[in-house]
């Protein structure tokens, strides 16, 4: 029998995202953090990297410019066709030099601190390791979304997520690697997160 390839829009990390509930899950914090940053770090480089213009389809109708030089693991360019007609994927994962920039994407209603709070609730649980650094700060977008974000460590590990909500759609963009590597790439990840634009910007 023929193997049964997944179109390349629906798989994360060779999973076939479309056995995934299709909601944002702040469970995938622990996930990033525990399991997907120390395997991207082991990695070879990536040999589909950001060109210098390109951007992300984080929604239908949200965008967002890449740094050059990112590695995409998954998500779909601006530029992208798909056999399946779909113009944005659910979970989008960009890597460089061993820090993952991730963004999930789903249906939410209520307010960016709502969404943060969810990723919060989980990350301070039991025995995960993640604890909640500094206070959450409100952050505006360059086209005037706004959202709130809020730092993490662990033993290994730091990061920030940063949520915002547009027009029903929660977007969750966590960002982690080891201290050193998150500080001298803090310039290109600040710019990548002021550049998520909406069509028509709601919040």
């Amino acid at each position: 029998m023929d193997e049964v390839r997944v179109p390349v829009e629906h798989r994360w990390l060779g999973m076939d995202r479309r056995s995934i509930p299709y909601a944002l899950v702040a469970l995938g914090v622990i996930a990033l953090w525990a399991w997907v940053a120390p395997w991207v770090a082991a990695q070879v480089a990536w040999d589909d990297p950001i060109r210098a213009g390109e951007a992300i389809q984080v929604t239908d109708g949200t965008t967002l410019t890449a740094a050059p030089g990112w590695g995409v693991v998954s998500g779909l360019r601006t530029t992208d066709d798909t056999r399946s007609g779909q113009e944005s994927a659910q979970q989008t994962v960009l890597v460089k030099d061993g820090v993952v920039f991730s963004i999930l994407q789903g249906p939410f209603t209520e307010e960016p601190d709502r969404l943060l709070a969810q990723a919060e609730r989980i990350t301070g649980a039991g025995s995960s390791g993640f604890h909640v650094s500094g206070d959450e700060r409100a952050v505006t977008t360059a086209s005037g979304l706004r959202g709130v974000e809020q730092d993490f460590t662990s033993a290994s590990s730091t990061g920030t997520v940063t949520a915002f909500v547009v027009d029903g759609t929660g977007i969750e963009i966590q960002v982690v690697g080891a201290p050193a590597q998150v500080t001298a790439l803090t310039g290109e990840v600040d710019a990548m997160i002021a550049s998520l634009t909406a069509e028509e910007a709601t919040r």
